[in-house]
């Protein structure tokens, strides 16, 4: 089971929703219960009454965040997002995937699925528009069955590139890969751990990072190891090689599979909310926008059944007990 009760009894606080970083603002959640700011709200009605679009608001707002509210671009996004979409081959065969080109293993301690990206893998396929269409289907799997719309929104990367220098590197494949990924996986990445590259390389990200905006350099970091991500992932998540204890992962890389049932960590345990809380809130119509856990729901209706059958028969119990006391 890819999604497990723990997981919708999460709910982010208000500070890991919108994040102040130098002179930005992101937003690390846009679906479900979350609620927007003024400002906000008037970009997206200002948006949607110029150009008549039809879109959900939290995929305009994201679009928006994406293009830095400027209107013709983000239009100009949508559009594109929509061609995409309508030129996606609906028969994909995931030979890649099964081969562990991207596979995801494990998730931190806020139940981001971790993604792992094979460079050495990536590098040996000749068929860049098989890649990228596998890319799809593994990405939109891991949206649609492994995450949850206000809860768990966003992913970790970790780019292995397993020593490979710039002259390993297919450039222009990784730059049209990368760009793929960012124009149409809008607001997804949380990090991107890059490992095992060679100084060269290292070298050459300090100057390329140079040119990029700090948001995005925020989110890269460049490590032999992503022993960093353990301060946020039990290490049951995450391979050995990785600086975890499971098992190295060397085949069954296609479906996803969760690989233990231990995410929390003692140095930042989050809150979840108890189980009545979360059918107070179903019952509440607060959760309308998310994908409620039905097994939740029918758990605490049993559970109140039962409590409402032990006051029902304790109540019988005392009358019986009354009359006999009277008979005496």
């Amino acid at each position: 089971m890819l999604l497990n009760k723990e997981f919708y009894l999460y709910f982010p606080e208000e500070h890991e929703i919108l994040i102040k970083f130098k002179k930005y603002e992101i937003r690390k959640f846009f679906d479900g219960q979350i609620q927007f700011t003024q400002n906000e709200i008037q970009s997206i009605q200002q948006f949607k009454q110029k150009y008549q679009v039809q879109k959900e608001d939290s995929f305009i707002l994201r679009m928006l965040y994406a293009t830095k509210f400027k209107f013709e671009k983000c239009l100009e996004a949508i559009k594109n997002y929509d061609a995409w979409r309508q030129s996606l081959d609906p028969k994909v065969n995931p030979i890649l995937l099964r081969q562990g080109v991207i596979y995801m293993h494990g998730r931190d301690n806020r139940f981001r699925p971790i993604l792992v990206v094979n460079a050495q893998k990536v590098a040996g396929v000749k068929d860049l528009d098989l890649l990228l269409q596998s890319m799809t289907l593994f990405l939109d799997y891991v949206l649609y069955n492994c995450m949850l719309p206000g809860q768990i929104e966003s992913w970790i990367v970790i780019m292995d590139l397993g020593g490979l220098g710039i002259m390993g590197l297919p450039k222009q494949d990784l730059y049209r890969i990368m760009n793929y990924l960012s124009s149409n996986y809008r607001s997804r990445m949380h990090k991107c751990y890059v490992i095992n590259c060679n100084k060269t390389l290292s070298i050459t990200w300090a100057m390329i990072k140079t040119f990029l905006e700090d948001i995005t350099v925020n989110k890269i970091l460049f490590e032999s190891c992503p022993i960093s991500l353990l301060q946020y992932a039990n290490p049951s998540q995450l391979e050995k090689k990785y600086g975890g204890m499971a098992n190295d992962k060397s085949d069954n890389f296609w479906p996803p599979q969760e690989v233990s049932p231990n995410y929390q960590i003692a140095v930042d345990q989050i809150k979840l909310i108890d189980q009545i809380t979360y059918v107070d809130l179903f019952k509440q119509g607060k959760l309308i926008k998310n994908l409620v856990c039905q097994e939740l729901i029918k758990l605490q209706q049993l559970q109140q059944n039962s409590e409402q059958i032990k006051q029902q028969q304790k109540s019988e119990d005392d009358f019986q007990s009354c009359e006999e006391d009277n008979d005496l």
